[in-house]
């Protein structure tokens, strides 16, 4: 097992948030973005890849659970909040190893860092109300 520093899976889902903003933005592939992908800092290198290849594959599924359990559309969101809702619910539903605590402290503190300044609380709110819908379908 490899052994991390939590700065630097945090850096990973940093980047993680930089890649899905640029799929999302531009519609290239995860592969082409990743491909071309620099960071000069030492970061997760095995998660960041590991969360972009678990949403790709359940892509359908995780946005169908943001929108069938919530009173939003993904599409309304800033590309930043939706890229970072769909980052933590990923975690969420194929990472059962991180803590659920810190998958939500992590996406709030990435709201604050990168989106706008009071969406942090909504992104709070909407990832209780799915954790919560999850604990009652466990």
């Amino acid at each position: 097992m490899t052994t991390f520093k939590s700065k630097e899976r945090t850096l990973a889902r940093e980047n993680t948030l930089k890649v899905f903003y640029q799929h999302d933005i531009n519609e290239y592939s995860f592969s082409d973005i990743t491909k071309d992908f620099i960071e000069k800092r030492s970061f997760d290198e095995d998660y960041f890849n590991n969360i972009i290849e678990l949403y790709e594959l359940n892509a359908v599924k995780i946005n169908n659970f943001i929108e069938e359990n919530t009173d939003i559309l993904l599409k309304s969101l800033t590309p930043i909040d939706r890229s970072i809702i769909r980052i933590a619910m990923c975690e969420l539903m194929y990472r059962e190893d991180i803590p659920k605590k810190v998958i939500l402290n992590e996406s709030i503190n990435i709201a604050k860092k990168y989106s706008s300044k009071e969406s942090y609380k909504f992104i709070n709110i909407i990832l209780d109300k799915l954790v919560s819908i999850m604990k009652k379908n466990d």
